[in-house]
């Protein structure tokens, strides 16, 4: 009788590693959602560590910290509850209230940023179906400015999310896009002014393949734009950057970076200068790197 050789076996053994599909849940980007929920009846812990840093001037860097748990729901609706701190170390750093330069800000602490809940509900499977889509909703209550750590500031806010998934080469090639819309109202003072009113309108895309079992690399691109009481065009941001994902059976992880590298209006500093590297002079930030680390159980 004939048997395989070790080499044969191995050759079987990974190729049938890589053509596994995607373990549902998973976070293959640093910012764009995929259309995939966890399974029915299943959980999921995720941990998200985020450093923002590099404004036009000044120093800064800020880190936020997710913690949400998931929840299957049916295996096409997904329900999660999110709690949100971070911490701020800036000196003299520009932001929305200041962003000619002027004073800016300085800020050094620790604090709870927001709860949120979070629904996922899957129409179309990338896998069963030509195309994934699927609709998000998020509503989130924010307990100071996370761009600058005022405490005397609060929000409301309700994210949308048109999620839509292709996968090519029998899943080992990824597409994602995601359409975004964050209606926000804020204040200042605890009450002591009135909310205002603003538009966040995000595009958020994500290119992804798997280059070996249980690892991913690809691109992902962000374009944030803002818009003041819902209409007036405040500014517009882009980043793009890489996306490394790894996946076994009961761990997930994502490294993403972005970069800035376009802003509207462009930057000048407080002498009326242009800021060469073209970095917007606004509350965002040049650089993002984000890490995800999901539990499915």
């Amino acid at each position: 009788m004939m048997t395989s050789s070790p080499l044969k076996k191995a050759f079987f053994i990974t190729s049938f590693l890589i053509c596994l599909p995607l373990y549902a849940g998973e976070g293959l980007f640093s910012r764009a959602y995929t259309t995939e929920t966890v399974p029915a009846d299943h959980f999921e812990l995720e941990q998200m560590v985020r450093n923002r840093s590099g404004r036009a001037f000044g120093d800064y860097t800020a880190f936020d910290f997710a913690s949400e748990f998931e929840y299957g729901v049916t295996d096409n609706f997904q329900a999660a509850f999110y709690l949100n701190t971070g911490y701020i170390d800036a000196d003299h750093a520009p932001d929305d209230n200041d962003p000619n330069g002027e004073t800016g800000f300085t800020n050094h602490g620790f604090a709870l940023d927001s709860v949120a809940m979070e629904l996922i509900y899957r129409v179309l499977s990338p896998i069963a179906d030509p195309i994934g889509l699927a609709f998000y909703f998020e509503p989130e209550y924010n307990f100071h400015d996370i761009h600058n750590g005022d405490p005397e500031y609060d929000s409301l806010s309700n994210e949308f999310r048109v999620l839509i998934q292709k996968n090519f080469l029998g899943d080992q090639l990824i597409f994602v896009y995601n359409l975004v819309f964050e209606m926000e109202y804020f204040r200042y003072g605890y009450g002591e002014t009135p909310f205002i009113g603003e538009l966040d309108w995000n595009n958020e895309l994500g290119l992804t393949y798997r280059v070996m079992a249980n690892w991913y690399a690809g691109l992902e691109f962000r374009n944030h734009n803002e818009f003041g009481n819902f209409w007036s065009h405040d500014h517009s941001l882009f980043w793009a950057g890489p996306a490394i994902h790894y996946a076994s059976t009961g761990l997930w992880a994502t490294l993403g970076v972005l970069r800035e590298v376009y802003g509207d209006p462009n930057g000048t500093d407080s002498s009326g200068s242009f800021l060469g590297n073209g970095l917007f002079l606004h509350s965002h930030e040049e650089w993002e790197t984000t890490l995800k680390v999901g539990v499915p159980f």
